[in-house]
């Protein structure tokens, strides 16, 4: 993986003409273990049960950012295709060109192209989209055009079937940024709508393999098959349109009913397989299972650097040693899941091993809150100041689902145990979130930060943000976030970020990670907990398992294009 990242990022500096004949298709294999080995066949109904319905509505420009919102990729098609090895392959757009100084990209697009409301697909279409996201006025600024977009300068149609987007500056995640959900192409003619109605995503049409039929808030989505598709990734299995007739997904949050909703054969798959349900189906005849690592952030806890006991550094670097972690995750999860030791994933190329098997020194923490002042005892055995101020960290999350839920609970009883830290568990729905974050009055802020390329997932994590959570600019680079939990604002750490950003030599970048990532690990600004890794389970008869993996991140996206029941 490691010699594949570095092509494409040398490519980023010289530029190169990437097209459909030189573009291979993901050769791992179609079906998890104990699938079918006779060729898919067409036809029948397709269910899957995921956790999360997505909140934040169904436009792929304003909820890309959302594991939920993925599902969204069924309706619409993306410029490019990224693959688990980080390689970018054709799409809509046919083969594209990269400046020498990596500002301007050229692409050529496909003519065959119409979108679900017989609307042609063009470079019109093209800009149409990426002007709107680059639009302050557009709802999707502050989630994803300000962060990804804000370095185009211009988008311009060459011609009818070629596209030039200029930027103010080189971006090494900026092909990442156009082949996610965030780079998706709404027909032009949806888009000239009001914003409750642009925000919600209600009317907006694709060019997907499938056409959403009904919308159960909350609850449910119905897609029907869309017979014309002649355009699917080049990454994907199959060519023409998709195998099965109709597609359907269910959002339950209980992991057990979606375990036995699969056990009974009311549903197709299921998303998100709880620890104590994968041998239910791992290895069981009737069943397949499938877990894949991500190259997503871990998920970790983010120390507030402005607020209470946190501001702190003994305290932050007490509170990070004072828990067994790999113990917590390992008994949870019953090694589904993998301890984190490093701000970066280790299925990341830029991943370093040296962060391995440190961390819990309990003795050492101890002495670190003693040093700190904290070494008085309350009557509930909490540890407190010279003024009987009891040590207290407030977390702040959203509702957790698993396996933060279970985790959250065992770090806080451990924190109590190990070194007389009261833990206060605030859980509120992803909307209060935010202005909760505003509000300053948490301590430590569990997440895993989304992005496809490392520098933004760390741009949106540990960028520079002011009090009342604006985001800053440098040289064209945008940081922070209002997921910027820590609230780093570190001259030194920006200058890096930015550089991370800008760099397009792979050694460059690595260097840059490494020293970014000691710096916050030696100084407690996040705890890192586990990695990311997604599970599915299906019945025996379904094809093509591991293609409801979205690459490079590999969350479960129920992306049914390849998916066959027969």
């Amino acid at each position: 993986m490691r010699n594949r990242i570095t092509r494409l990022l040398t490519a980023l500096a010289v530029g190169i003409v990437l097209s459909a004949s030189a573009c291979a298709a993901d050769p791992r294999p179609g079906s998890g273990h104990g699938g079918p080995t006779s060729p898919a066949q067409p036809g029948g109904t397709f269910t899957i049960t995921l956790p999360s319905y997505p909140t934040r509505g169904l436009n792929p420009h304003v909820g890309a950012a959302f594991d939920a919102s993925q599902v969204l990729r069924n309706n619409y098609d993306s410029l490019i295709a990224e693959d688990r090895d980080e390689q970018f392959h054709p799409w809509l757009a046919s083969e594209w060109t990269i400046s020498p100084d990596g500002t301007v990209y050229d692409f050529t697009l496909r003519q065959n192209v119409t979108f679900h409301n017989g609307e042609k697909f063009d470079a019109a279409a093209v800009k149409a989209n990426i002007d709107l996201l680059r639009n302050p006025d557009n709802p999707s600024w502050t989630v994803l055009g300000l962060l990804q977009y804000s370095s185009v300068s211009a988008v311009d149609v060459v011609d009818p079937y070629k596209v030039r987007i200029t930027l103010s500056t080189p971006r090494a995640d900026f092909l990442s940024t156009l082949a996610g959900l965030s780079g998706a192409i709404v027909a032009p003619g949806t888009l000239n709508v009001d914003k409750e109605t642009l925000t919600s995503g209600t009317g907006l049409v694709g060019s997907g393999p499938f056409i959403l039929d009904k919308a159960v808030q909350g609850q449910e989505l119905r897609f029907h098959k869309n017979p014309d598709y002649r355009w699917g990734p080049a990454t994907a299995r199959h060519q023409g349109a998709a195998y099965v007739d109709d597609l359907v997904v269910k959002y339950i949050p209980e992991a057990s009913t979606r375990a036995g909703l699969l056990r009974s054969g009311e549903v197709d798959a299921i998303g998100t397989v709880k620890a104590t349900d994968i041998s239910l189906f791992d290895g069981v005849e009737g069943f397949q299972y499938e877990q894949i690592g991500s190259s997503a952030a871990p998920t970790v806890i983010m120390l507030n650097l402005t607020n209470g006991p946190t501001t702190d550094v003994r305290v932050r670097r007490a509170i990070a040693r004072g828990v067994d972690i790999a113990a917590v995750v390992n008994s949870l999860t019953k090694g589904s899941q993998q301890r984190a030791w490093s701000l970066i994933s280790p299925d990341s190329a830029y991943y370093d091993a040296a962060y391995e098997n440190k961390g819990t020194d309990i003795a050492a923490a101890k002495a670190l809150l003693d040093e700190a002042g904290w070494t008085g005892k309350d009557a509930d055995g909490y540890r407190t100041d010279a003024t009987g101020r009891r040590l207290t960290i407030r977390l702040l999350a959203t509702t957790p689902t698993y396996p933060d839920d279970d985790f959250l609970k065992a770090w806080q009883a451990e924190l109590r145990q190990n070194l007389g830290i009261r833990v206060e568990l605030q859980f509120v729905e992803n909307a209060q979130v935010y202005d909760l974050l505003a509000r300053n009055q948490y301590e430590a802020f569990p997440r895993q930060v989304g992005g496809l390329d490392l520098s933004l997932q760390f741009n949106r994590a540990y960028g520079s943000t002011s009090p009342d959570l604006k985001y800053g600019q440098i040289d064209g680079i945008t940081l922070g976030s209002i997921v910027a939990g820590a609230k780093l604002a570190d001259p030194q750490v920006d200058r890096w970020l930015i550089e991370s950003t800008k760099s397009t030599d792979p050694q460059h970048r690595k260097q840059l990670f490494d020293t970014i990532t000691a710096h916050l690990l030696d100084n407690a600004v996040a705890i890192p907990l586990y990695t990311d890794r997604n599970s599915v389970a299906a019945g025996s008869a379904i094809h093509n398992l591991t293609s409801l993996f979205d690459p490079p991140r590999n969350i479960v996206n129920a992306w049914a294009y390849d998916i066959a029941v027969r």
